[in-house]
């Protein structure tokens, strides 16, 4: 028997928190079908205290995303929150020394990053900062490993590779070669750290950057190839690849440089005197 009541009770909670969520969610179509004619409109109220529409975007920004359950959530919290603060203010919770203490130091952190927040939202970083940062800091960014970029020429025949290899062995390559008449086929290699043929390059360390090698036949056809650039792995990587990156560093550093300025110039306007010893005896 206590087993049905305690049954019965259970399903009569689950009812009633049923009802209330239906409520809520009648009462928030109301408002907003209300909300054509009212500019700012009154979601919920619970005694003197309003939640309007505008406040619930800031609290909720994504709220027109949401779905009825996420809503009803954000809902039921901010009226629970709101019924306790109501309770801690008629209790006298706003009279209470440490409370009074708490909220002014609370305050004084929120208005001080408030107001420093003013100066970084203003800051640009040029790209000259930038440029310069990445130069004086290219340790921060070493390749940490042995690249090479370039292709591989295949041939018709070794008459086409000889000709080739006569018109351009003294060409210097510093991006990969245009499509010519003689050439088959090119496959291009880029920022590889392993060799792409090692018959044509046995070592990326030691292939000759920027020329083509002389022909060879390998795996049944004439072949060159040539290495257009090596990254070495104590060779800080091209800007263009860590330019994000970079961007974000040099604007701490810049961000650091004009707030440590801008507390210098205010400590020289505001006298700062200390009265309190506040070191122990063992550090003087």
């Amino acid at each position: 028997m206590e087993g049905f009541k305690y049954s019965l009770g259970l399903e009569f909670a689950k009812f009633v928190a049923m009802k209330s969520l239906i409520r809520i969610l009648l009462v928030f179509s109301l408002v907003l079908m209300a909300g054509c004619k009212t500019k700012d409109p009154v979601i919920v109220t619970v005694g003197d205290s309003k939640l309007h529409q505008s406040e619930l975007y800031t609290y909720a920004p994504d709220w027109d995303s949401w779905g009825d359950r996420e809503r009803i959530l954000f809902l039921q919290h901010w009226i629970e929150e709101e019924l306790v603060y109501q309770q801690a203010v008629k209790a006298g919770a706003l009279k209470d020394s440490v409370l009074i203490r708490m909220i002014e130091r609370t305050k004084r952190k929120i208005v001080a990053d408030y107001f420093m927040q003013t100066f970084l939202d203003t800051m640009i970083v040029s790209d000259v900062e930038k440029i310069d940062f990445y130069h004086k800091n290219q340790n921060l960014y070493l390749n940490g490993k042995t690249s090479v970029s370039g292709a591989i020429l295949t041939f018709a025949d070794w008459k086409s590779a000889v000709l080739y290899y006569k018109e351009f062995k003294n060409t210097k390559f510093e991006s990969i070669p245009p499509n010519h008449r003689l050439v088959k086929r090119m496959r291009e290699f880029d920022g590889v750290d392993m060799t792409p043929d090692p018959c044509m390059i046995p070592s990326i360390r030691r292939a000759v950057v920027g020329r083509i090698t002389p022909m060879k036949v390998c795996d049944g056809a004439a072949k060159i190839a040539v290495v257009t650039n090596r990254l070495d792995s104590a060779d800080a990587r091209p800007l263009d690849e860590v330019i994000e990156d970079v961007s974000m560093q040099a604007w701490m550093e810049h961000q650091n440089v004009v707030l440590k300025r801008l507390k210098d110039e205010w400590k020289t306007g505001i006298p700062i005197i200390t009265k309190i010893n506040v070191f122990s005896e063992k550090e003087k």
